[in-house]
């Protein structure tokens, strides 16, 4: 069930043209719909006059500080401190803007999102699995989503930068997800392991590992199409995690 990452394969440079818009448009979406899902949750709540449950709370924050991150909030702060709180306004930050920057580089021109109907879809099925109003099901999409995301990124830098024949220190965009002195994948390790361990009770589990494996699945099964190898579920130390915690 785990292997690979199809971005991990060898691709030609006209492939990774062809990918990069695609890549972009769902970077670019991805701090939108992690903020947006949370609205359902709350007007749920006020529809029937209730009080928000803790799973909510736990969900929330954890999509708010990566709606944070992506959009350059927390490394400007990690750098400067609150002093650096104003320059939040300069959005060349957000990370999907920093691949767009990177991508016109290797590319020699400016770059768009494409939102091919492929990625739409893939989209609109994230969007409604982090809006779920059932817990687990909420938790595992998150989950899945981050897993996807880590493997994504490594093995797309690790291809673009043997395609290209360039220093993966260049690009900013890899630099800041898998470069620096203290690469914070083991925080988002144990973010996750907690996560799942407050949400996920025991006799849930296996639904957990459902919903997880389908929409693992589906995000690595969009990154396959039109690529050299076929869709696997990513694999990770954090996944390692999840198995422990359930």
């Amino acid at each position: 069930m785990f292997g690979p990452h199809p971005f991990a394969a060898a691709m030609s440079k006209d492939q990774i043209v062809s990918l990069i818009p695609e890549y972009l448009a769902m970077s670019q979406a991805f701090p939108y719909l992690r903020a947006g899902s949370q609205k359902d949750l709350v007007l749920a709540a006020m529809h029937t006059n209730r009080d928000l449950p803790r799973h909510v709370e736990l969900t929330s924050v954890v999509a708010n500080f990566i709606c944070w991150d992506e959009t350059g909030g927390h490394s400007r702060v990690l750098r400067a401190g609150n002093a650096a709180l104003p320059d939040i306004l300069a959005t060349e930050q957000f990370h999907s803007n920093l691949f767009r920057k990177d991508a016109s580089r290797l590319l020699g021109g400016a770059v768009k999102p494409n939102y091919s109907p492929t990625t739409k879809r893939y989209l609109h099925s994230l969007y409604a699995g982090l809006s779920s109003k059932d817990p687990v099901v909420r938790c595992a999409y998150m989950v899945a989503f981050e897993l996807h995301a880590a493997e994504m990124i490594q093995s797309l830098s690790a291809t673009v930068v043997e395609t290209f024949d360039v220093e993966a220190d260049d690009l900013e965009y890899f630099r800041v997800h898998v470069g620096g002195e203290d690469p914070a994948e083991k925080y988002y390790e144990e973010m996750t392991s907690r996560l799942i361990g407050e949400i996920v009770p025991a006799d849930s589990s296996s639904r957990f590992f459902d919903e997880f494996g389908g929409t693992a699945s589906s995000g690595a099964g969009i990154c396959s199409q039109g690529f050299p190898s076929k869709a696997m579920v990513p694999r990770s130390a954090t996944m390692a995690a999840v198995i422990v915690v359930l």
